[in-house]
């Protein structure tokens, strides 16, 4: 049960994050019309490529770390404000309605290694960096209790939100029908972004109980 808690987390943070318009999602719009709507799966298989590296070395480097309920609080404590921060800023934007996924449409790309770009795309931006670095660290420290299965399990519900939601965007853009910023999508992001800030809670509270 605690496996599918953590499955089930690790998707919505991921979905969470892949709903906002970013490189990757610009890369998917400006290539569905020319590669169709295989370009959301391919494109997230890149992503899933960078992700899968970052997984392993983390989870080798924590597994001393995450013995030490200190270190471990602190990483949690720390992922849960960076959880809290991203959760309000997402729910800000959606009531200033400053998220737009227009300006991404006019991004042209010519290379037809979608998988490479995927990679590229990850790894291009800076703030995938700083969610490693915070959410993604004590995601991994929870999960390394475990042992080799909780990571494995993590990293299968992460990525699978990115093939989700890539893979519904290519086939409605290649459907014909583009994306809206309608009422709809705004509630979901809405509430994920609440999701967000509950599990932010969660994470500072169990990373104060181990102080």
């Amino acid at each position: 049960m605690e496996l599918f808690v953590l499955f089930f987390n690790s998707f919505v943070v991921g979905f969470s994050g892949a709903m906002m318009p970013g490189p990757l999602l610009a890369v998917g719009i400006a290539e569905t019309p020319r590669h169709g709507w295989q370009t959301g799966p391919v494109i997230s298989t890149g992503h899933a490529i960078a992700e899968i590296f970052v997984v392993v070395a983390l989870s080798l480097g924590l597994a001393a770390l995450a013995k030490s309920g200190v270190v471990a609080a602190i990483i949690g404590i720390v992922g849960g404000t960076a959880l809290i921060l991203m959760g309000f800023q997402m729910g800000y934007e959606i009531i200033q309605n400053r998220v737009s996924y227009e300006i991404v449409q006019t991004e042209k790309r010519s290379s037809h290694k979608l998988a490479s770009k995927g990679i590229t795309a990850t790894l291009s931006n800076p703030y995938w960096f700083v969610w490693w670095a915070t959410t993604g660290l004590a995601f991994l420290v929870k999960s390394l209790k475990f042992g080799w299965v909780g990571p494995v399990v993590f990293y299968f519900g992460h990525i699978l939100s990115d093939y989700v939601w890539y893979s519904v965007v290519s086939i409605l853009l290649w459907a014909g029908k583009k994306i809206i910023m309608g009422r709809m999508l705004r509630v979901l992001i809405f509430v994920c972004a609440a999701f967000l800030v509950y599990l932010g809670i969660t994470f500072i509270l169990d990373g104060a109980g181990g102080l």
